[in-house]
């Protein structure tokens, strides 16, 4: 019997998947701080996916990392929708694709 590390976050499904294809999934319930860390190192890993494959179904999984990241600091999504519209409101958002090169000092 070969047994193989995984040691990451996975979706709530997911040992259930892993005992209908016929494996033993070996999992524990992580404490808030673990799981904060834990939703931290799956950004990282999701974003490394993202910049892989372009992949739209990528950036939905760096999306649901985001919102239960925000769930968990206790913002929630709508306080996280609340303050993206607030800065593109005072500072605009991306839209315009424009791309800063330099700034002269007029001084």
């Amino acid at each position: 019997m070969a047994v193989r590390e995984v040691n990451k976050l996975v979706r709530d499904k997911v040992p259930s998947i892993i005992l209908e294809n016929g494996e033993m999934p070996n999992f524990r319930i992580l404490e808030d701080d673990e799981f904060l860390k834990a939703l931290n190192e799956k950004l990282l890993e999701e974003v490394a996916e993202y910049l892989e494959s372009g992949g739209i179904e990528e950036l939905a999984d760096i999306m649901q990392v985001i919102c239960s990241i925000s769930d968990v600091i206790g913002r929630g999504q709508k306080e996280l929708e609340y303050h993206k519209d607030e800065k593109a409101a005072e500072r605009g958002g991306f839209k315009t694709q424009t791309f800063l090169e330099s700034i002269d000092d007029m001084k």
